[in-house]
């Protein structure tokens, strides 16, 4: 499967064009810590396991997103009434207030990453990418509190990160030698037969940092080499060796059921379309 029909690698794609809308936009919250205070405003009695689990955060990521938020202002730990053990997540003092502002401009995000699409296209997308992301598994259903906030079950940015974890998890249970981020990069290198890491990193859709950091990993596993060009000895290009090629060999299979996992609750007409729409999505950034 082309990495351009994959959904797992469009889903990656379709992330950072968020993160980076987000980001370009909002200092004072990332995605994760907006998504955590949408917990705690919109559900009752929130501890730090259910705002995790309600905001699609492991156990050490909402342990940090939340010492953030206390430390920030924006969130107090008390203590349960009826339970002294436990430490209830809420909001501060005029919190509410400042999330609601935050939110205008969060919606304005999840309005531009649904641009690419015609209007007709989004809600459909959106129900799709709900799908996708197995999104009745994250119990958001029952958001009591919708005002000012937005609702979980319908955000993009949301729902692709809920995706992008689906992907995840079954690509770990399937391909556990190599992450997705290391095979796509495999595969760009495989595609191009030799190359720096400045275009093995484009091809493969990874920055500069991550790109230099599996090529170093999968150099010190042997799946890769390093080697100077004989016109400029201070350029090194990456080449496959022969056990990553027999490798990428026996993974194709797991990769191609991954993908196939990632779209099970779509039907096959609805998998071609959402396809489509998830490129647009994904290559929205890459448009001049």
């Amino acid at each position: 499967m082309s990495p351009t029909a994959a959904p797992g690698h469009l889903l990656r794609l379709a992330q950072q064009v968020h993160t980076e809308l987000w980001g370009s936009r909002i200092d004072s919250l990332t995605g994760p810590q907006y998504a955590t205070l949408v917990a705690i405003a919109g559900w009752d009695d929130v501890d730090q396991r259910r705002a995790g689990q309600l905001a699609s955060l492991d156990k050490s990521t909402v342990a940090a997103v939340v010492s953030r938020l206390v430390g920030k202002g924006w969130v107090r730990r008390v203590r349960h009434p009826d339970d002294g053990r436990r430490r209830l997540l809420t909001l501060t003092s005029g919190s509410l207030d400042r999330l609601a502002e935050v939110t205008e401009v969060a919606r304005s995000v999840q309005q531009d990453i649904l641009a690419p699409l015609s209007h007709s296209d989004r809600r459909e997308f959106v129900e799709r990418l709900g799908r996708v992301a197995r999104i009745e598994e994250a119990d958001v259903a029952g958001q009591q509190y919708e005002d000012g906030v937005l609702l979980m079950r319908t955000a993009p940015g949301y729902l692709i990160r809920r995706a992008q974890q689906v992907h995840t998890a079954l690509w770990s249970a399937a391909v556990p030698d190599v992450t997705g981020p290391q095979y796509a990069l495999l595969a760009a290198v495989a595609q191009l037969g030799a190359a720096d890491q400045s275009r093995i990193g484009e091809a493969a859709s990874l920055d500069t940092s991550s790109t230099a950091d599996i090529v170093a990993r999968l150099s010190a596993q042997g799946w890769v080499t390093k080697e100077t060009t004989a016109n400029d000895r201070r350029r090194t290009q990456v080449r496959l060796t022969a056990p990553a090629r027999t490798a990428l060999h026996a993974l194709a299979e797991p990769v191609r059921v991954v993908q196939s996992e990632v779209l099970a609750p779509l039907g096959p007409d609805e998998q071609a379309v959402f396809i489509s729409h998830l490129q647009q999505v994904a290559f929205a950034k890459r448009r001049p």
